[in-house]
């Protein structure tokens, strides 16, 4: 019995490598290189100078840049480093631009050219269409096809049904979410749909599907020589973005455009636009479409509109906290220039402890559920909020502070499209010479009015 073992035990071990050899040829052949910038791979930082770029010179730096945001998931840029382009910088992939770590200036991205710095364009991997009914908070969909879509992949829904209130013919019934999880051509949400979707009654609902790429941005500064018709940052269909001491200066239209953007944080961030009566837009941070936007402690100059939450399909759920905006003072630029607001296409919204200076007024308010609560609004304006379209107004704890010996002309003004709720509750006026509340109640499906204080009525 011992021979028989000696004997058979070298043909176990052949045998033994040979199937290592196999599967190891197999996974080879199945495993799928991973994309740069994909949270999940090592990082790979590169510097703008790897590739030829001077960043103390006068030559444009655009290919150096371009090549280092192509080859690498995190670009460092050096210390007072001012990189002149002459094109947008485009990135399809995850990616960290930053200064260098200890740095005592932040790195310049110069645009000299009337276009974005810098473009953040994350490729669909799926267009499909929805092909059941969906009830508001149902938790799935069901679609015609889940080809390759992923658990955490980002999921846009968009109606061919315009939206409730001002949809201006172009803004539509829609959401955005991520995918927990997908069985057959069911597709599960994060959190419950927003809204009903009647496809047995001839509503069509397109469904597409982005990877979850992400833009982080630190500790640099994007400007034009001089103020231009531009957006310097645009960002599109991102997940978890992180923006912080960054700041914006002389793009007139928008400093930072985040077009369906899931769970975005920004912090410390300046923008200082230049903007100018002509300009209809003129927004520091606009979220377009987006869920789940946080922006806190951040500064917003020269502009029509510090942040502005609105898009073609609601943004919902964006929050702005601790941060400033001043204006130029009333009617120096064009109408509904506020300190923050919301277009109709905005539900879920909060502005907290936030301080506005020198605008129309402090706050727009156009959307469901907006809450607006422990604002200062300071200087020369008009009202503290004016409320077009939509319905769950709250304003809470407030205070106006006169400046100058302006008086507000009213606390709210009330558009004769706005047939909604509001809740109004202690808030104070230090000096006003108008009604609290200027239009007319009756248009309205319910008001609270309560502790409100006001110097003169």
């Amino acid at each position: 019995m011992l021979k028989y073992r000696k004997k058979i035990w070298p043909y176990i071990a052949i045998l033994l490598l040979i199937a290592v050899a196999v599967w190891s040829l197999y996974t080879k052949q199945n495993v799928k290189t991973p994309e740069i910038g994909n949270r999940n791979n090592k990082e790979v930082v590169k510097t703008p100078e790897e590739f030829g770029a001077n960043g103390f010179d006068n030559i444009p730096d655009t290919q150096s840049l371009q090549k280092a945001i192509d080859n690498s998931s995190s670009i460092k840029l050096k210390d007072g480093a001012t990189y002149i382009i002459d094109k947008p910088l485009i990135s399809n992939h995850s990616i960290t631009i930053s200064t260098e770590k200890g740095a005592k200036k932040s790195a310049i991205i110069l645009q000299k050219n009337n276009q974005s710095a810098l473009i953040f364009n994350n490729k669909r991997i799926n267009s499909t269409y929805v092909t059941e009914n969906v009830s508001k908070k149902q938790s799935y969909v069901v679609v015609k096809s889940t080809n390759d879509m992923e658990p955490g992949d980002l999921f846009h829904l968009k109606s061919k049904k315009l939206w409730y209130w001002d949809n201006r013919s172009v803004l539509h019934k829609g959401e955005l979410h991520k995918i927990t999880k997908i069985e057959g051509n069911k597709v599960y949400l994060d959190r419950p749909a927003h809204d009903n979707y009647n496809i047995h009654e001839g509503e069509t609902v397109k469904a597409a599907t982005f990877k979850s790429h992400y833009l982080r941005l630190h500790n640099i500064i994007f400007k034009h020589p001089n103020p231009s018709n531009t957006v310097m940052v645009k960002v599109n269909y991102a997940s978890d973005t992180k923006i912080d001491n960054v700041s914006i200066l002389n793009s007139k239209e928008t400093g930072i455009f985040l077009n369906k953007t899931y769970g975005t944080s920004i912090s410390n961030v300046r923008v200082e636009l230049g903007t100018t009566k002509e300009i209809s837009t003129g927004y520091g941070i606009q979220d377009y479409g987006g869920t789940g936007t946080l922006i806190t402690k951040s500064t917003f100059k020269k502009v029509r509109r510090g942040v502005d939450f609105s898009g073609d399909i609601p943004s919902r759920y964006g929050i702005v906290k601790n941060s400033r905006a001043y204006g130029s003072g009333k009617g120096t630029l064009a109408l509904g220039n506020s300190g923050f607001g919301t277009h109709s296409t905005a539900e879920y919204i909060t502005f907290e402890k936030n301080y506005i200076e020198n605008f129309d007024q402090a706050f727009v308010a156009r959307g469901n559920y907006i809450t607006i609560k422990q604002n200062t609004l300071q200087g020369i304006s008009s009202r503290f909020v004016f409320a077009s379209y939509g319905d769950n107004l709250k304003l809470l704890n407030n205070v106006y502070k006169s400046k100058n010996g302006n008086q507000l002309e009213s606390f709210i003004l009330l558009r004769v499209s706005y047939l909604g709720s509001i809740i109004a509750t202690e808030n104070i006026a230090a000096d006003q010479n108008g009604l609290f509340l200027k239009g007319n109640i009756n248009q309205l499906s319910d008001i609270k009015l309560e502790a409100n204080k006001m110097k003169s009525q």
